[in-house]
């Protein structure tokens, strides 16, 4: 580990260590998912793989809105100011709350009215839990991360997933109700939550700082337009499959993505590691940017040759496509450099009018754009016009963050030179 540590130090620099380790745990995380698709789709068929699929990328999308940023504004704050905790836990708290219900509310009369929803009886049942417990597991998490306990945050991530496995094993031989494996999703989470709390609870500290709301509301909704912008681009796919096309194509996607989605893996890391950090740190792009390709390229092909081999293997036969893997590998890669990307762009910079005026640009790319060209190109090519709807707006997307760092670098440095006049 320590050799592989000092390799990647030399490709991407100090911040490596934690890149690392979080990649690690994060790869047990994709291998975890993995096996839950495998399980469902040879436990219980195509069909409930595309329900489970839905329901992930339902409730995970609405979870962005719910949380509306605040708890990511939270590790952002007290990665610079760690004994603010106690006093932003005092302010987040009623309003994680407040936006929790109003957002449950309105996706429930939407997915209900609509009949959005697959054939399980209480869907929205399992909604409401999912996110509520999500949100007590992700103000933890975040506490982790504005420590900078990286990997302790993520090793949560994958207990619960692994508490997951464990349940729906335990369902299927006890013949229970499909409805009761998506709620045991839930339960895994919240129980992950519960092993963790007493972890953070020696880093509050017991005294009360005075926290400037203004400025962390404006830090949360910044944050909240870059995590919808981000996160986006993998969900709506999914979601609009399910309601376009059937839950069975969306099984057959689901199957073929979970291998490719290893390549993902790395665009999520960024985030958790690389955007707090470059609020102290300044990555130099051109030369970062390169050695992430050249480690990109090796590991984007070996993951599409292993999607056409371990798809059969796995799943079954039924779930092989012939082109998908290859736009989902060329999608993925493009994530990849996307997340650097806005991570260092949403890292470095405060609120300003041009910042916000970036970020709401990138969230309208992704939220309309991106859903207007998977509704088009899912409508006229099926399953394929995801990756490759999802590509197009990726491009939009690194081009307008390479213009807006280097906008922004460059008005730095010029107030510099002018203050030093």
């Amino acid at each position: 580990m320590s050799k592989l540590n000092n390799l990647l130090n030399k490709f991407l620099g100090e911040t490596s260590k934690h890149l690392v380790k979080t990649f690690f745990v994060y790869g047990f995380i994709a291998l975890s998912i993995i096996i839950i698709k495998i399980l469902i789709a040879q436990l219980y068929g195509q069909e409930e793989l595309g329900y489970f699929t839905y329901f992930f990328s339902l409730v995970s999308f609405v979870f962005l809105f719910t949380s509306f940023g605040i708890l990511e504004a939270l590790t952002q704050t007290i990665i610079k100011e760690p004994k603010k905790l106690r006093s932003l836990l005092i302010i987040i708290i009623p309003l994680v709350s407040i936006s929790t219900v109003f957002f449950l509310l309105i996706t429930i009369l939407i997915t209900e009215t609509f009949n959005l929803n697959p054939p399980i009886n209480n869907f929205w049942l399992l909604i409401v839990a999912y996110v509520c417990v999500t949100t007590l597991f992700y103000l933890l998490y975040s506490m982790f991360k504005g420590i900078q306990r990286f990997v302790e945050g993520a090793t949560y991530s994958l207990i619960n997933r692994v508490i997951f496995i464990v349940f729906i094993i335990f369902a299927f031989i006890y013949s229970l109700d499909f409805f009761y494996v998506l709620l045991s999703f839930s339960v895994a989470i919240l129980i992950s939550f519960i092993f963790g709390l007493p972890r953070i609870k020696k880093f509050i500290s017991p005294e009360n700082f005075n926290v400037n709301l203004k400025k962390f509301l404006y830090l949360s909704i910044s944050l909240f337009l870059m995590q919808v912008g981000f996160y986006s681009l993998r969900f709506l796919s999914e979601i609009i499959i399910g309601v376009i096309v059937d839950f069975n194509s969306l099984g057959l996607y689901s199957a073929n993505s979970s291998i490719t989605n290893v390549i993902r893996l790395i665009a999520y890391v960024f985030p958790v590691v690389v955007l707090p950090m470059a609020v102290i740190s300044k990555y130099k792009l051109r030369k970062s940017v390169k050695k992430i390709i050249l480690l990109l390229i090796p590991f984007s092909s070996l993951v599409l040759v292993s999607t056409y081999v371990l798809v059969p293997l796995l799943y079954g036969q039924e779930y092989v496509h012939l082109t998908l893997p290859i736009i989902l590998t060329i999608s993925s890669s493009l994530l990849v450099l996307y997340s650097y990307f806005n991570s260092i762009f949403v890292g470095e910079n405060n609120f300003s009018s041009f910042y916000v005026k970036i970020i709401l640009i990138d969230f309208i790319l992704s939220l309309v754009l991106n859903t207007i060209l998977n509704v088009v190109m899912i409508s006229s090519f099926g399953i394929i016009g995801a990756p490759i709807a999802t590509s197009i707006t990726i491009i939009f997307k690194i081009a307008l963050n390479v213009y807006a760092i280097k906008k922004l670098r460059l008005r730095k440095k010029l107030t510099k030179e002018n203050d030093n006049t």
